[in-house]
C-alpha cells in the first residue's frame, strides 16, 4: 500500500516537473529581481487635493499639472495643480458626441501634443496641452484620426500609429499611416511549449505598449505573462526577455452553447503602465492574482530597464499602486493608490 502511494507520488511529481520544464519561451533571456543593480524602498506621501480624484485610471504630468483620467464620471479628465493642491477643472465629456470620449486606452504626451486613444470609437485624438494650462472652457481636439480596426492600445509614432491588436486575423502589431490607414501587421505570438487557439493567443498575450522614436523601438510588456518583447518600427522582433517571476499565460477558451469565452482561472497579473523617461523604461509589476473583490491587483514594484531592457533599478513601494507617471525633470514618481480608497501619492 505504502509502495503504491510512493509510486503514485513519484509519477505526479515527475509529471508536474515535466510540464513545468516544457514551458519555456523560445530564444528568450531570463531575469529575476536579483538581476537589478539596485533595490530601493520608496515611501508613499499622500497628496491631498481640495477636491477628490474620484476613480482615476490613467494620468500624465505636464509641468505643475496632473491630467487625470477618471472612469464613471460625466467628464473624463480632471486636472489638478500639484503645487497649489487645487483642482483646475473638468474637461471632455463621456458620450457619443463628435468631441466626446467613450473608452480611453492610452494617454501620450509628445512635446506639446497630448494624444488620447479611444478604443470604442477606434480613434486617436490630438490636443494642445497648452489648452489645459490655460484652463480653456471647451477643450476640443486639434486633430482626430480614425482607424478601421479594433485595437487594445494605439500609440502615436513619428510617421503614423502602431497598435496592439484584438483581431485574431492580425499578428501582434498593426501599423497605420498618419491618416489611420492600415499599412501592415507584424509579429508572431510567442511559443512556450503549449498549443493555444487563436483567441487564447490573443487574450493570453495582451500587452501594454511603449515606444521610443529616438531608438526606433517598440516595447511590449505582457499583462498576464511577464514577457517583454522589443520590436523595431518595421515590426521585426529584436529581443525577448522573461521575468522576474517567469509567469506564463493561464487562459482557456470555453464554449457555452454557441458562445465562446476565455477562462483565466489562476491568471497572474504582471506588467502595467510602461513609460520611457530619458532612455530608461519604468514599468509597474504585480505578480499577484486578480482577486474578485478588488478593483485591481496590487502593484508593489516599479522596475526600471535600459533601452535593451537590461535590469537597472527595482523600486519596492510602501503602498500598492494602480497607475503611475514620472516627472521628467525631477524623476519623482506620482501614483494612484486604492488602499484604502483612491487617492494620489508621490514616492520619496
Amino acid at each position: 500500500m505504502k509502495r503504491s502511494l510512493v509510486v503514485k507520488l513519484f509519477l505526479v511529481t515527475t509529471l508536474i516537473t515535466s510540464c513545468h520544464q516544457s514551458e519555456k519561451y523560445e530564444n528568450a533571456s531570463k531575469f529575476s529581481f536579483q538581476d537589478f543593480k539596485t533595490t530601493t524602498k520608496l515611501n508613499a506621501v499622500t497628496i491631498d487635493f481640495d477636491e477628490p480624484i474620484m476613480l482615476p485610471w490613467l494620468f500624465i504630468k505636464s509641468d505643475s499639472l496632473l491630467i487625470v483620467h477618471n472612469i464613471r464620471t460625466n467628464n473624463l479628465l480632471y486636472v489638478y495643480n500639484v503645487n497649489s493642491r487645487k483642482k483646475v477643472g473638468e474637461f471632455i465629456s463621456w458620450g457619443n458626441g463628435p468631441n466626446d470620449l467613450l473608452r480611453i486606452k492610452n494617454m501620450q504626451l509628445v512635446d506639446s501634443d497630448l494624444y488620447i486613444s479611444d478604443s470604442q470609437k477606434r480613434t486617436i485624438f490630438k490636443y494642445d496641452i497648452n489648452d489645459f494650462h490655460k484652463s480653456t472652457d471647451d477643450i476640443i481636439p486639434i486633430e482626430k484620426v480614425a482607424v478601421d480596426d479594433f485595437f487594445s492600445n494605439l500609440i502615436y509614432t513619428d510617421n503614423g500609429y502602431v497598435a496592439t491588436t484584438v483581431n485574431p486575423n492580425n499578428k501582434r502589431l498593426v501599423f497605420f499611416n498618419s491618416k489611420g490607414e492600415k499599412e501592415f501587421t507584424a509579429g508572431e505570438y510567442p511559443y512556450y511549449g503549449k498549443e493555444l487557439t487563436a483567441i487564447e493567443k490573443m487574450e493570453g498575450f495582451l500587452s501594454v505598449i511603449a515606444i521610443s522614436p529616438k531608438h526606433q523601438r517598440i516595447f511590449l510588456f505582457g499583462l498576464s505573462t511577464d514577457l517583454i518583447e522589443i520590436y523595431d518600427f518595421q515590426g521585426v522582433l529584436i529581443k525577448k526577455l522573461h521575468g522576474p517571476k517567469q509567469v506564463f499565460p493561464q487562459v482557456k477558451e470555453v464554449r457555452e452553447g454557441n458562445v465562446y469565452r476565455i477562462s483565466a482561472v489562476g491568471s497572474i497579473f504582471t506588467f502595467s503602465s510602461p513609460l520611457i523617461v530619458d532612455d530608461e523604461i519604468y514599468v509597474s509589476y504585480s505578480g499577484h492574482q486578480h482577486e474578485r473583490n478588488k478593483d485591481a491587483p496590487e502593484r508593489n514594484h516599479i522596475l526600471v530597464f535600459d533601452m535593451d531592457c537590461n535590469p537597472v533599478r527595482n523600486y519596492e513601494l510602501s503602498k500598492p499602486i494602480v497607475s503611475f507617471t514620472v516627472d521628467p525633470e525631477t524623476k519623482q514618481i506620482y501614483a494612484t493608490s486604492n488602499v484604502p480608497e483612491y487617492h494620489m501619492v508621490v514616492f520619496e
